[in-house]
């Protein structure tokens, strides 16, 4: 029975009813996805609901969350598929719609129970429920070796009993990493604040948020991110900690190869005393980076108070290469003469092109020098004019 033909209504008064039960009611997060996800697909989005949406609306995950990499997702729904299971095989369950997570979508489905215990003979329901279970642990494995991710469960106290993966990555038997034998697959510098962090979840069930590097068959280190949340009893107790491990060492690697690439870029314009700037074209607001000062006075500010400083002679033929490569009809080439904040006399050489940024704006982009060393040694405005 679908959705409208059991009414908004009663699925709202069934889903209020369950987050008042006790495995709901102690679990914030499976209960903010439980009614995410109910109330999306009443208004009509379920077939909307992806990982994404799930993460950063219901999950509380930031914007750049990345599903390839966090399997909180994928975890939680699990956990909350094993609680719907829980409350709906009570016996003593009072309701009378129910609401399941379908294995391979996030969309829910409603359903009357009167239909759903009248459909199957009592005595099949044990082997059904078993197969079901059997059918779920399969899909699951499947999902987490496609995803190159490593699966792992721990005991309360956050020894560790079973994984999925992680022998084969790190060459070590599973009684080898069992307990808190795992610990000494990290790095020697990451491992006191890992076990130091994990104990700590442990004891307060808070959900595991860690990136660490753990050393591979052959010696090598690479960098993971480990994530865990706690599952819980009906009393509202941890019963284990379920977790993935994903691979992100190529990510941290690029990361760190364009931050190093960047501060030698800054250092190598800061040595040749290059200032890099860049016009919005929609808004025509200037920024410069911090060479600026010493050039201008100024780092930020609209267009025309920058061309403001711009000797009147020189304003022209700066114009006529600005305006044209602002309508992205060529590149900027200008040299000139501007009045810095001091009132000296310098000679700039600045070049640019249109280009789109990260967030989507067209900007100009470029970079300029002080040249007043090839015009002779800049010196106060007004010298320079009675020398003229």
């Amino acid at each position: 029975m679908d959705r409208e033909a059991i009414g908004a209504e009663t699925i709202n008064a069934t889903l209020d009813a369950l987050l008042t039960l006790p495995p709901l009611r102690k679990s914030p997060q499976l209960s903010a996805f439980l009614t995410y996800v109910v109330r999306e697909s009443l208004a009509g989005r379920g077939s909307l609901l992806k990982s994404y949406t799930i993460a950063t609306d219901a999950l509380g995950r930031s914007t750049s969350f990345d599903p390839a990499t966090d399997a909180i997702v994928r975890v939680e729904a699990r956990r909350l598929r094993q609680v719907l299971q829980q409350i709906y095989s009570d016996p003593a369950c009072p309701l009378e719609v129910r609401i399941d997570l379908p294995l391979g979508r996030y969309e829910p489905s409603f359903r009357q129970i009167a239909t759903v215990a009248g459909s199957t003979a009592p005595g099949d329901q044990p082997a059904l429920a078993a197969g079901a279970a059997q059918e779920s642990e399969q899909r699951y494995r499947a999902l987490v070796e496609a995803s190159a991710a490593v699966e792992w469960r721990s005991r309360p106290d956050g020894s560790l009993i079973q994984t999925f993966g992680l022998s084969a990555r790190t060459g070590l038997t599973d009684a080898e990493l069992q307990g808190f034998g795992w610990l000494d697959t990290l790095h020697p510098h990451d491992r006191a604040g890992v076990e130091a962090l994990w104990r700590a979840c442990c004891q307060s069930g808070t959900p595991l948020d860690a990136t660490f590097r753990v050393r591979h068959r052959g010696g090598r280190y690479r960098w993971m991110l480990g994530r865990a949340v706690p599952l819980e009893t009906a009393e509202g107790t941890i019963r284990e900690w379920v977790g993935t491990m994903a691979d992100i060492d190529e990510q941290i690697r690029a990361a760190e190869a364009l931050r190093t690439s960047e501060e030698r870029l800054r250092l190598a314009m800061a040595a040749a005393e290059l200032m890099t700037w860049d016009i919005d074209l929609a808004t025509r607001e200037v920024s410069c980076s911090e060479i600026g000062v010493s050039l201008m006075g100024v780092t930020t500010g609209p267009l025309d108070e920058f061309l403001a400083m711009i000797v009147p002679e020189d304003l022209p033929r700066v114009l006529a290469s600005l305006e044209p490569a602002l309508r992205g009809e060529g590149t900027y080439d200008a040299q000139y003469r501007i009045i810095d904040h001091e009132g000296r006399m310098r000679w700039l050489s600045a070049r640019g092109s249109l280009a789109t940024a990260p967030d989507g704006s067209i900007r100009l982009l470029g970079v300029a020098c002080d040249i007043s060393d090839r015009y002779g040694n800049p010196r106060h405005a007004d010298d320079q004019r009675m020398s003229a």
